[in-house]
């Protein structure tokens, strides 16, 4: 917890006897951080340099008057509490330190006590103001934070709709690369994912430690995103409490690992990690969103890379079929017998695998692998209608109860 700030009190006054007794014996065991001076121009320049909290001013210091300094400050428009320090019988003068601005006056033989409470009673104003001050202060930075935070949520929002909108993996992991720097501001960026055999693949990075620069595309050991995985809880870490997790990129001391995770299956991480400055805790959330959207992105991308590659294979294959139903036409009818079993065996083949395709192509259609952007939808809509008008096509040819199946 940090010390409470002392109330500071400059004291002006040629007589050092006086200022001895008034900073010795009265204000520094109360408390107050306390100056004094016996010259008036030196005692203008220390309050313009570092304003003090409240001023007790004697009417005639050396070299510039108590009324010549109260015009200064009200020039300059120094706001502290100034205190006279005045005679018996010079209430006229003191009257005229009011007019620019004095705000009490004390009349020799000063007493310890009066002297107390006059600062306490110029100090009530000035714990107040610095008191407002504080608290708009405070306001302001949260208002700043809450710009932020909605900026950041912004950002987020139109990048995870332009990631889950790509259909190239290499597209998605080049874009969720570049979105996690934009967000966190991160030295380094990093996408693991498991393969069939349950290794983690560094499959993307960027600003890479010179132990993964050249290992993108290979397995690498980070118990630290096994761990992850395995929770499936976002992690942010740094100092000596991130040592024992020994993460892949060197020199890292502060990260955020965040798991790929879709239907409750852990498909990889996204991490970032700094050499320098930890992560604000706030960017934990910040790095899970964005990980919810990649993990969307990557099997949306996987799958609709599966089905054009599918879609090929079938495109071959029923060119082989038509290829042989014609053969069939063409056929003597004494070997006419052989061409058609060959038709209904590869109708039969070729007619399974259109139907997964089909299924795999409505999850997109019906939206449960996410809302598609309009262009995609309606190239999504005419392969749906594609892929039943050839099934209709294969059952004309070569009916499905052909040969038993």
């Amino acid at each position: 917890m940090a010390e409470k700030r002392k109330d500071k009190v400059l004291v002006i006054n040629p007589d050092p006897e006086e200022c001895a007794v008034l900073v010795e014996a009265a204000l520094e065991p109360f408390g107050y951080e306390a100056q004094s001076t016996g010259d008036g121009g030196a005692g203008l320049g220390m309050i313009l340099e570092d304003p003090p909290d409240v001023i007790l001013l004697d009417l005639h210091p050396q070299n510039l008057s108590g009324q010549d300094i109260m015009a200064a400050l009200s020039a300059e428009a120094v706001d502290v509490p100034v205190i006279i320090l005045a005679e018996e019988g010079a209430e006229k003068a003191a009257l005229q330190a009011f007019r620019l601005g004095a705000k009490d006056y004390l009349i020799r033989p000063i007493r310890e006590a009066e002297l107390i409470q006059a600062v306490e009673r110029a100090l009530t104003e000035v714990r107040f103001r610095r008191e407002r001050e504080s608290l708009i202060g405070e306001v302001r930075r949260a208002a700043e934070g809450a710009e932020q935070r909605l900026r950041e949520l912004k950002t987020l929002m139109s990048i995870g709709k332009s990631v889950t909108a790509l259909t190239s993996p290499r597209e998605v992991l080049d874009r969720v690369i570049r979105a996690a720097v934009q967000l966190t501001r991160a030295e380094a960026v990093g996408i693991l994912l498991r393969d069939d055999q349950g290794q983690m693949i560094l499959q993307s990075g960027q600003n890479l430690s010179r132990n993964l620069q050249e290992r993108i595309g290979q397995p690498i050991q980070d118990d630290l995103a096994a761990l992850v995985m395995n929770s499936q809880e976002t992690y942010l870490g740094s100092g000596e409490g991130l040592k024992q997790f020994r993460p892949a990129q060197e020199g890292a001391t502060a990260v955020i690992y965040a798991p790929l995770a879709i239907q409750e299956q852990a498909v990889g991480v996204l991490w970032v990690a700094n050499t320098r400055l930890p992560f604000e805790p706030h960017m934990k959330d910040i790095m899970t969103a964005l990980a919810d959207y990649a993990a969307i992105a990557i099997v949306n991308a996987r799958l609709f890379a599966a089905m054009q590659e599918r879609s090929q294979q079938l495109d071959q294959q029923l060119e082989k079929m038509s290829h042989q139903l014609e053969q069939q036409r063409s056929t003597p009818a004494g070997r006419g017998g052989a061409s058609e079993a060959q038709a209904v065996e590869l109708a039969r083949k070729v007619r399974g695998p259109l139907g997964v395709l089909l299924s795999n192509m409505n999850l997109f259609r019906t939206g449960q692998m996410g809302r598609l952007p309009a262009s995609h939808q309606a190239a999504v809509d005419v392969m749906h209608r594609q892929l039943e008008e050839l099934i209709q096509l294969i059952d004309s040819v070569v009916p499905p109860d052909t040969g038993g199946f």
